[in-house]
């Protein structure tokens, strides 16, 4: 039986410059505890492979750890985000765990350091393979019961071996690992968690609720061809790891979004496997439209939003976002760019580019600058731009396609642990970056540029305003921007109070080049008269107008009612605000009361639902006066 302690994280490269030229693809570093050799038991050491699920991976570094472990055996390995180091531990004896911090030097230069043959903490707390989070807590199994098959799931302190919390771990009945001493852990960027337990056969599960408040479930995913003990989290993928001891060592990789077990390979560089883990450096990036006007037939005035995460478990240095908007509209259809910051979503004080001009000068922000790794500390993962342009010439027959680049480098420039990451944006807000939660925001169908089609704007909206005829009426105004494209009708609404609603006219477009449109309504209440247009396009969508006020200080006993016919209900709007509401009174067409009821306010809306078909009279009694309308009813 093999113990061992490794974090598997991920570095992920993707190559960047020329959007032409980036490979949106992730390239993670495996960290790989064991020998250098297939054949070789003797020197402990590990190794960080770059590109390691490809026929040219490469071993960045090697470092020895001969002067702190007499052997491979029961020895772990685990990435901790929170600070950038690994974590080395020792539980040999079997009553207690030494471990050593290693720090390699990320985000910057990666080398080998020296480390004293004395451990950096040591205490009692023995556990079965364990990892770290990105929000730097480390976790570990124990005490497994393999009759019932549970186990618990500890959350320990790396400096003290003290236990936070405890959760309990219940494996599916028929799938029980045989032990959990040999095996690995791994657990994403985004939190999900998974591990390979138990020989002859090992099992892969996935670890759920282990961070909440409820006891955890493992979910058994599949069962290996052969003893392995080492997992990591690689390119949306998992690597598992083992050896037989006998000169051979391999891998399988397992599709965490389609589930599927690939065939067996040779463990890279020829190395031999104890315990694995990952660094994972890698960008996500979104782009939504989020507004746009239409100035004439040939020009609108665009707003994209850009939202820039790290996905991954490391620092990113250099972190940068491109967006060549020349290349999609041309550079002398550009005018009026402006770039923010969305308020509030820049905690990591990041700095805008002022040359930008979407064109040979397209980046958005100063190089040089870093944006941290998600704990749930902070709030400087991630940011999120505003770019604002007008575009001329546009046809109304093209859909213009925009991406925005998101680019990032681990280690340092020039050396060959340099390592850059890219991510081309998917459409949508944030939520979009990841759909498929594997942690790896490059995969078919994640990359789909932002579309925009200048046929498909709602009308827009020059300008819009009310006034007074005389006592009794308003005019309405409202001009348009044309041609208007798929424009349907024009929906005149009023309020009393700025905020509720509610139709009292229409005007079908018949003429999408006509500009300028006029409502009149008359027996208008007095008071305050809020009203707005509603545009509604032929394919139901629509938008509104800015809203139009204006006062009438006569006309106290005029009311409002409508509709009319009515179908559910009649709403009607009064000018009293106060003392003596109006009593409203609804007769059938033999003259018998149905509805009798004073007004609470200076709106009130009557339920007809449930009246039949037909003619009623509606009374409204308001001191002296009295106002009388007759209403149908017509349910459609």
């Amino acid at each position: 039986m093999i113990k061992k302690l490794i974090r598997k994280s991920t570095v992920f490269l993707l190559i960047n410059i020329a959007i032409s030229q980036i490979a949106f693809a992730q390239n993670s570093l495996l960290v790989n505890f064991g020998t250098s050799s297939c054949s070789d038991m003797g020197t402990p050491s590990f190794s960080l492979i770059k590109d390691p699920l490809t026929d040219s991976s490469s071993s960045l570094i090697t470092c020895n750890l001969a002067n702190q472990l007499p052997d491979i055996f029961a020895v772990f390995i685990a990435y901790n985000p929170k600070n950038n180091k690994m974590y080395v531990a020792d539980i040999r004896s079997g009553v207690n765990t030494k471990i050593w911090v290693v720090d390699v030097g990320l985000p910057g230069a990666i080398t080998c350091p020296s480390l004293l043959s004395t451990p950096d903490y040591s205490y009692s707390y023995v556990s079965n393979n364990f990892e770290f989070d990105n929000n730097g807590n480390l976790w570990s199994f124990s005490n497994y019961n393999d009759t019932l098959g549970i186990c618990n799931i500890d959350q320990f302190d790396v400096t003290t071996g003290m236990v936070i919390n405890t959760r309990t771990v219940q494996f599916p009945p028929g799938n029980f690992p045989t032990n959990i001493t040999s095996g690995d852990l791994t657990i994403l960027p985004n939190g999900r968690m998974f591990a390979t337990l138990g020989n002859f056969p090992s099992r892969l599960y996935e670890i759920t609720n282990y961070n909440t408040a409820t006891n955890a479930t493992a979910v058994f995913l599949d069962s290996l061809p052969q003893n392995c003990y080492g997992i990591a989290y690689l390119n949306g993928e998992l690597e598992i790891t083992g050896t037989d001891f006998a000169g051979n060592c391999y891998y399988y990789k397992y599709h965490i979004a389609d589930h599927v077990l690939d065939s067996v390979k040779g463990f890279q560089q020829g190395q031999l496997p104890i315990d694995n883990t990952s660094i994972t450096p890698s960008v996500g990036v979104t782009k939504q439209l989020v507004n746009t006007i239409k100035v004439n037939n040939n020009t609108a005035d665009l707003t994209y939003e850009i939202y820039v995460t790290n996905l991954g478990n490391v620092a990113l240095n250099n972190i940068n976002v491109s967006d060549n908007l020349a290349a999609v509209y041309g550079a002398k259809n550009i005018t009026n760019i402006n770039v923010s910051f969305v308020p509030n979503e820049n905690a990591g004080n990041l700095l805008l580019n002022t040359s930008y001009n979407g064109d040979n000068d397209s980046t958005l922000l100063l190089p040089g600058q870093n944006l941290n790794n998600h704990t749930s500390v902070n709030t400087d993962y991630f940011v999120k731009l505003r770019v604002g342009f007008r575009v001329s010439n546009l046809n109304q027959a093209t859909v213009y396609m925009n991406s925005a680049i998101g680019t990032a480098t681990i280690g340092s420039i020039g050396t060959s642990s340099f390592s850059n990451v890219a991510d081309s944006s998917n459409n949508g807000p944030e939520s979009a970056v990841d759909p498929n939660n594997d942690g790896n925001a490059t995969e078919p169908g994640e990359n789909v540029p932002t579309p925009f089609n200048f046929a498909a704007l709602p009308v827009n909206f020059i300008s819009v305003g009310a006034s007074l005829v005389n006592n009794n009426s308003a005019i309405v105004k409202w001009v348009v921007a044309t041609p208007m494209i798929n424009a349907n009708k024009f929906i005149i609404e009023l309020s009393a109070d700025g905020k509720n609603f509610d139709s009292i006219g229409m005007i079908t477009i018949s003429n999408a080049n006509q500009s300028n449109y006029e409502f009149l309504q008359s027996n208008i209440p007095a008071g305050n008269l809020y009203y707005r247009i509603k545009e509604i396009d032929i394919d139901g969508k629509y938008t509104y107008s800015n809203i139009a006020f204006v006062r009438n200080k006569n006309g106290s006993n005029n009311f409002i009612i409508f509709p009319n016919p009515a179908n559910n209900f009649i709403e009607i709007i009064a000018a009293t605000n106060g003392a003596g509401y109006p009593k409203i009174i609804l007769y059938n067409a033999v003259g018998r009361k149905l509805i009798d009821q004073n007004m609470a306010g200076n709106i009130i809306q009557l339920n007809t639902g449930s009246l039949p078909d037909g003619n009623y009279v509606l009374k409204i009694i308001n001191e002296e006066n009295i106002t009388t309308r007759k209403i149908l009813i017509m349910h459609k």
